[in-house]
């Protein structure tokens, strides 16, 4: 069994299991189930993953995200990437071969496509999967596994109260972390990119930032985002997606 996991070692050894299979009016079978933990960007948290050049499954990992646990607390120095390059890949992807896709984020992908996505950008091998959404599935997946949101928890309440006022917004998004910001404003990017064939793939700004929305801005307490919400972090999303955005 290959289990995804923040774990820092490569290829570490799960503790074995026996599962005891009982057949009526037979006897029991004892079965021993044993795996090991694959190191995965899925998860990990952006200020880590834009300190790491390599691949995550890279020999030296352990090394790296010791320094880049080192480095992430200190805000002076710049990052080594922009965005996590996982994310880069994902959306390079997209833009290469799924543009005119329709239904794009509407229609599930498969979980062994979406697997093979995970591990071909934790080890940078080539993205091989039979179908783009997928691909798609795997970039809503990611955005959705970071430990803390891209719209940081302590923005979420101040992004709600000025989502319909873009000039607001604006400000409220340069005050973020500059990791975030940058992932932010580069899946807005290639949204608005999306928008632009529009008339190929069918899509439209209100659906995405929908979409969107419940991934980029989360509250600390999952049980407090009640529909109420919903709407408000849509349009905060909306707002980028419409209008140009450049610092």
């Amino acid at each position: 069994a290959v289990v995804s996991t923040q774990s820092t070692g490569a290829n570490e050894s799960l503790p074995q299991e026996i599962l005891v299979l009982h057949l009526v009016n037979g006897k029991d079978y004892f079965i021993s189930i044993s795996g090991y933990l694959v190191p995965t960007g899925f998860g990990r948290p952006i200020v880590e993953l834009v300190r790491l050049r390599e691949p995550i499954r890279k020999q030296n990992i352990l090394v790296d995200i010791e320094q880049a646990e080192e480095e992430k607390t200190d805000l002076n120095k710049p990052p080594l990437l922009n965005i996590p390059k996982e994310l880069w890949r994902i959306m390079d992807y997209l833009l290469h071969y799924a543009l005119e896709e329709e239904d794009l984020f509407l229609t599930g992908g498969s979980n062994m496509d979406i697997g093979a996505v995970r591990d071909a950008i934790d080890t940078n091998e080539p993205i091989r999967v039979s179908s783009v959404h997928s691909v798609a599935e795997a970039l809503i997946l990611f955005l959705n596994s970071f430990s803390e949101p891209v719209i940081p928890y302590e923005h979420y309440p101040i992004c709600l109260e000025h989502c319909t006022h873009f000039t607001n917004s604006r400000r409220i998004l340069k005050s973020i972390n500059v990791a975030h910001r940058n992932v932010f404003k580069y899946v807005c990017a290639f949204l608005r990119e999306l928008l632009e064939h529009s008339e190929v793939n069918k899509s439209d700004a209100k659906t995405l930032s929908q979409i969107f929305g419940e991934v980029l801005l989360k509250p600390y307490l999952p049980e407090i985002a009640a529909k109420s919400t919903f709407k408000k972090r849509s349009l905060f999303v909306y707002q980028f997606l419409v209008n140009d955005y450049d610092e």
